[in-house]
C-alpha cells in the first residue's frame, strides 16, 4: 500500500537510502553456528569458551557491521585462530533498528550518530550495542560452493543449529577485500560493553517451554501469555507467586526481594543457576541449588529452616542413590517449590520433563519446573524440535535481544516484536457462541488424527413418527423426508482435558495452526 506524501514534510529519502545500505557482519563458520543455535549475534562473552577470535572482540559488546564491502584483514581476522575455520559473512536488516550507534567514517574517525537518521552514507563500520536477533539475517555468504556445502554438512552434527531455515548463498568477489577501511582501526577506544548473555538465554528458554506447557490449563495459558509480553496485565490473574514474578524478573533481568519467601527461594535459584551457566566452576547444577537452599536456610525461622534441610537431605539422596520412590518423595514434600526442586533433581532437561507426568503434580509444578529447567538449559539448549513451533522462532530472538537492552540500558529500540506465538488451548478459547466453525473443524481434526475420545453426532429430526428397525448392521433410525440436520462435534471439556495430556508432534501443531 501506498502511504500518500504530505506536501509539507521533510524529504528523508536520502536518509531511508544511506541507513539501508548493505551491513555486513564477518565471522567464521563456528561462531555463526553458535550465534544461530543461541538466537543472537553476540558479544565475546556470550559463546562462552567456544569462541573463536572474529570481529567481535577488537570492542567487545559492540557488533561492527561493514557497509557493501568488508576489509580483507577482517576476513584473515576471523579465520586467524584455527586451521579448520571457514569465513563466512552476513547480511543483517538494521531497517528496525533504532538509537544511538558509533560510526567509524571514510577517514577512520569515530562517532556517535543516532540511528538510522544520523546516517549520511559516509560511513563505512557501524559499531551497534549486542546483542541483536537472528531474524535479522538477510543471508549468509560464503565465498566458494565447497564452503557453503561444509556447513551444510557440519550443521548436521549440531541439534540446535537452526542454518537451513536461512538463505545461503555464494557471493565469492564480497571476500576479495574491496573495502578499504583499516581494520581494526587504531586509537579508537569504545567502553567495554561485554557480557554473558545467560539472563536472555534462559528466558527464551522460558518462553518456548511455557508455551509447550500451556495446554494444561488456563494457567498455563496465562504463564505463556506473560512469558512473551512481560507487561502483559495477565499476572495479575496469576495467584501462584512462583509463576506472577516472571514478568518482573524478564524486566529488571533478576530476582526482587518480596514478602514471600518461597517466591525468593524460587528466584534466588533461577538466578544462581543463570550465573551458574556463565560460571568456570566445577559444582553441578545439583550443587549450585543444594547450595542455595542450604545458605538461604540459615536467614529463615525454625519452622522454615527444618523445612528445607529436610528437602535439601531428601535431595542428596536422589542425587546419589534414592532409597524412596518418585510417589514417595512427592508425598512428602507437598509444597510446589519442594516438588519443583525434586523434579529438577529427578529429570535431566527440558526435553525429559516434557515427556514426565505424575498424578501428583499439578499445573503449576509443572510450569514452574519449566521455569527452572529453563535456567539450566537456555534457548541455547533447546533442541530443534522444541522450537519447531508456529512463529516461535521469529518470536524469541528478538525478545531475548530486546531484554539485554533493556537490562542493560543501551537505549537502542528494536522495534514491534513479532507476533507472540499462542498455544492451541487459547486458539481453542470458545466465543459467546461457542466454538466457530473453524474451531469446530480443527477440533476434529486434532481429535481423529489422535485418536481421542469425545467426539459425538448430533442428528436432528423434524416433527413427525419414527420407526427403528435392527438387523445385522446395526439399528436404522426411519423417517420420512429428510433430516435437518446431522453434525459430527467434538465434546469441549473432554477436548481440552485430552489436549492438556498429550504432547502434540509439530507436525499436528503446524496443520491446526493453518485450520485456525
Amino acid at each position: 500500500m501506498v502511504t500518500p506524501t504530505d506536501l509539507f514534510e521533510s524529504d528523508d529519502s536520502s536518509t531511508a537510502a544511506n541507513a539501508s545500505s548493505r551491513w555486513l557482519l564477518v565471522t567464521n563458520q563456528r561462531n555463526l553456528f553458535y550465534m544461530l543455535a543461541a538466537g543472537l549475534v553476540m558479544p565475546p562473552k556470550g559463546f562462552g569458551k567456544k569462541y573463536y577470535q572474529d570481529t567481535l572482540c577488537n570492542y567487545p559488546g559492540w557488533i561492527p557491521l561493514f557497509s557493501d564491502n568488508v576489509p580483507a584483514a577482517s576476513i584473515e581476522q576471523s579465520v586467524s585462530e584455527r586451521s579448520h575455520l571457514i569465513p563466512c559473512l552476513v547480511e543483517i536488516d538494521l531497517s528496525s533498528l533504532r538509537g544511538r550507534v558509533m560510526a567509524i567514517g571514510e577517514d577512520g574517525s569515530l562517532k556517535e550518530v543516532n540511528f538510522p537518521d544520523g546516517i549520511d552514507g559516509s560511513e563505512r563500520v557501524l559499531l551497534v550495542p549486542a546483542p541483536l536477533p537472528i531474524t535479522w539475517f538477510n543471508s549468509i555468504i560464503f565465498q566458494s560452493g565447497d564452503d557453503k556445502s561444509s556447513c551444510d554438512a557440519d550443521t548436521r552434527d549440531f541439534g540446535n543449529v537452526p542454518l537451513a531455515t536461512f538463505k545461503r548463498k555464494v557471493v565469492a568477489r564480497l571476500f576479495s577485500g574491496r573495502s578499504e577501511v583499516v581494520w581494526p582501526p587504531e586509537n579508537l577506544e569504545l567502553p567495554n560493553r561485554d557480557m554473558p548473555m545467560d539472563g536472555p538465554l534462559a528466558a527464551g528458554g522460558m518462553m518456548a517451554m511455557l508455551l509447550h506447557l500451556a495446554n494444561l490449563g488456563d494457567i498455563g495459558v496465562g504463564s505463556c501469555r506473560l512469558a512473551f509480553d512481560v507487561e502483559d496485565s495477565v499476572a495479575e490473574t496469576i495467584s501462584e507467586p512462583m509463576l506472577s514474578a516472571l514478568g518482573t524478573w524478564q524486566c529488571i533481568g533478576q530476582a526482587s526481594d518480596t514478602n514471600d519467601v518461597l517466591q525468593n527461594l524460587f528466584w534466588g535459584a533461577i538466578d544462581k543457576l543463570v550465573i551458574w551457566r556463565s560460571s568456570e566452576t566445577s559444582e553441578s547444577t545439583l550443587d549450585v541449588l543444594l547450595g542455595h537452599l542450604e545458605s538461604t536456610a540459615d536467614q529463615l525461622d525454625e519452622r522454615m529452616k527444618q523445612a528445607l534441610s529436610k528437602l535439601a537431605g531428601d535431595l542428596k539422596t536422589v542425587a546419589g542413590f534414592a532409597d524412596s520412590t518418585i510417589t514417595e518423595l512427592f508425598e512428602r514434600h507437598p509444597k510446589s517449590f519442594s516438588r519443583v526442586m525434586t523434579l529438577f533433581f529427578l529429570r535431566e532437561n527440558c526435553s525429559e520433563l516434557l515427556e514426565f507426568r505424575h498424578p501428583l503434580l499439578n499445573e503449576a509444578d509443572y510450569l514452574a519446573a519449566a521455569i527452572l529447567f529453563s535456567a539450566r538449559d537456555g534457548w541455547l539448549g533447546l533442541p530443534l524440535e522444541l522450537r519447531d513451533f508456529p512463529g516461535l522462532q521469529e518470536a524469541v530472538p528478538h525478545r531475548m535481544a530486546a531484554m539485554a537492552h533493556r537490562i542493560t540500558d543501551t537505549g537502542i529500540d528494536l522495534g514491534v516484536p513479532p507476533e507472540r506465538p499462542k498455544p492451541l488451548r487459547e486458539l481453542f478459547a470458545p466465543g459467546p457462541r461457542g466454538w466457530s466453525k473453524a474451531q469446530n473443524e480443527a477440533a476434529l481434526f486434532l481429535a481423529r488424527h489422535s485418536k481421542w475420545d469425545g467426539i459425538q453426532t448430533r442428528v436432528t429430526l423434524g416433527k413427525g413418527e419414527y420407526r427403528l428397525e435392527i438387523d445385522g448392521k446395526g439399528m436404522h433410525v426411519l423417517i420420512d423426508g429428510e433430516a435437518k440436520a446431522v453434525v459430527t462435534e467434538v465434546d469441549r471439556e473432554q477436548f481440552f482435558l485430552n489436549l492438556a495430556q498429550e504432547r502434540l508432534t509439530s507436525k499436528q501443531q503446524q496443520k491446526v495452526h493453518a485450520l485456525l
